[in-house]
């Protein structure tokens, strides 16, 4: 009997085992959908896509300076000081370099030497002329009184005029050396260059040592107000006119300056298509020639614009995270138009007014959530 309850009591303990393992004692969770929930996506920037009726377009230019004068020297010769930076600012009249003009020197004192050489066989002829004028003078009284012949009177006069010419000679010799003398120790004034009007030295092709060629730019000086130089396209012939304003944009600086056309071409370069325009640019100091620039022309164009910073660029693949109603992220493919500064016209796959992530797209992800 005992035997039995034994064996019975060992059946229950092995089969209570078996419904735990089974889970018979565990609470059943009613069948149904299993919903996951969104991760939150924090640090995000979301802005709305515009919808415009006026688009920018913008047309690449360079900024010039309205006085620009290049500095060479007249001489050839060594450069013996240079005495500015570049970048620097200079006034009118200040001292830029100098020129060694050793041999100019020379050659004035050469010519000094030739002058008073001149001068002595002015003198001489002077003093010639002075005595055969004597002669000629009391032989023409001796020929009214009968005393000499024609022919011994000629040959005096002869001579006279002789000496006459021999002073008129030597005065011109000493004016010509007196001109070419001048004219060398002028040159004298090319050994020492300054600035011909205050502004920067915004290019300097020189060093001490170097040798000076005339017509060779040494130094660039410039100085506002500054210009926006542009060729633009056929189709704005016409449209761009003389007092109009536009806005000017400056990639490196990341400002916009206001423009008034002060120069439009009427006609076409028939090589390029393209007609010049200059504009002047208003409180535009912290400009320098040779930076480029655009022209903002507002143009009739319904077109949707987004921020470039919310494109996505995967190989072939190009798209924005757009914001659902119930405020999760989709990754969206889209086609892309012109750029328009720092925006992308975007022609299909998004509609003006559709929210997207501008900034942080790198932490969106498809069916997480927007957090605060």
């Amino acid at each position: 009997m005992k035997g039995w309850l034994k064996w019975v009591g060992f059946l229950f303990v092995i089969v209570l085992i078996i419904l735990w393992f089974a889970g018979a004692f565990k609470r059943k969770i009613t069948p149904g959908e299993l919903k996951q929930e969104a991760k939150v996506v924090q640090g995000l920037v979301i802005t709305t896509a515009e919808e415009v009726d006026e688009v920018p377009s913008y047309y690449t230019g360079q900024i010039v300076a309205q006085k620009r004068a290049e500095i060479s020297s007249r001489l050839m010769g060594k450069v013996k000081g240079v005495f500015v930076k570049e970048g620097q600012f200079v006034k009118a009249g200040q001292l830029l370099l100098s020129v060694d003009a050793e041999d100019i020197s020379l050659q004035v004192s050469a010519l000094a030497s030739q002058e008073k050489q001149a001068q002595e066989a002015y003198k001489s002829a002077l003093a010639n002329y002075e005595a055969v004028k004597k002669t000629y003078e009391r032989y023409n009284a001796l020929l009214k009184e009968g005393a000499i012949t024609q022919q011994e009177f000629d040959q005096i006069k002869a001579q006279f005029e002789s000496a006459k010419a021999m002073v008129e000679q030597a005065k011109a010799g000493i004016e010509a050396v007196r001109n070419q003398k001048g004219a060398v120790a002028s040159n004298l004034k090319y050994a020492n260059l300054t600035a011909p009007f205050s502004g920067y030295v915004v290019q300097k092709n020189v060093d001490v040592g170097d040798l000076a060629v005339p017509g060779h730019p040494l130094l660039v000086i410039e100085t506002g107000p500054y210009e926006f130089e542009a060729y633009l396209p056929e189709s704005l012939l016409g449209r761009i006119k003389v007092g109009q304003k536009y806005q000017i944009y400056v990639p490196s600086l990341g400002k916009s300056y206001e423009g008034v056309v002060v120069e439009a071409s009427p006609s076409l370069d028939p090589a390029t298509r393209t007609f010049r325009v200059k504009l002047s640019i208003n409180n535009g100091q912290d400009l320098r020639s040779g930076v480029y620039a655009s022209l903002v022309v507002p143009e009739k164009v319904k077109a949707v614009l987004v921020p470039k910073s919310a494109i996505i660029r995967r190989f072939d693949f190009t798209g924005v995270w757009v914001v659902r109603p119930d405020n999760t992220l989709e990754l969206r493919v889209v086609k892309l138009g012109a750029e328009r500064g720092d925006m992308v016209e975007v022609l299909s796959g998004l509609k003006g007014g559709e929210r997207i992530v501008s900034e942080g797209v790198e932490k969106a992800c498809q069916g997480c959530r927007v957090g605060g």
